[in-house]
């Protein structure tokens, strides 16, 4: 029997937003919870972090998108991992930003983070980022239709 062939670095930088985009954005969300932030304190919060990804991203991204399969050692798997870590952390951050700004999230990469769509009733009734956090909406990945 044949192993499979590794996948092609985009659909494991897919695969691991899909598993890291979720647990960045509950880390987060939880921490908007403890601090307490205002909705404007919370959003400046989330763009810094967006764009802090971004730049990462600019800097660094090549990493992501072009392996030769072989593991990486010492500083290069440093880069790899801060790279990968930033970039999931960026994603979750603005799909709570899209959610404090009344979207239901982002898509990045081919993929979907944020939340269904969900009827006004209790949506608008938490004032804050607290708002966001509390009702525990938190990046996941859409399904495939």
């Amino acid at each position: 029997m044949r192993q499979p062939e590794p996948l092609h670095a985009i659909d494991e930088l897919r695969l691991f937003l899909d598993f890291a985009v979720p647990l960045c954005g509950s880390d987060i969300a939880h921490k908007l919870r403890q601090w307490g932030h205002s909705r404007e304190q919370a959003r400046n919060w989330l763009r810094g972090e967006a764009e802090r990804a971004g730049g990462s991203l600019g800097e660094n991204g090549d990493v992501l998108q072009f392996s030769d399969g072989r593991p990486r050692l010492g500083r290069a798997q440093n880069r790899v991992v801060r790279t990968a870590s930033e970039l999931a952390r960026g994603v979750a951050a603005a799909a709570l930003l899209a959610q404090l700004e009344g979207k239901s999230g982002v898509e990045a990469f081919g993929g979907f983070y944020g939340v269904p769509a969900r009827p006004a009733d209790t949506a608008r009734g938490q004032d804050g980022a607290a708002g966001v956090a509390a009702r525990g909406t938190f990046p996941v990945r859409k399904p495939a239709a």
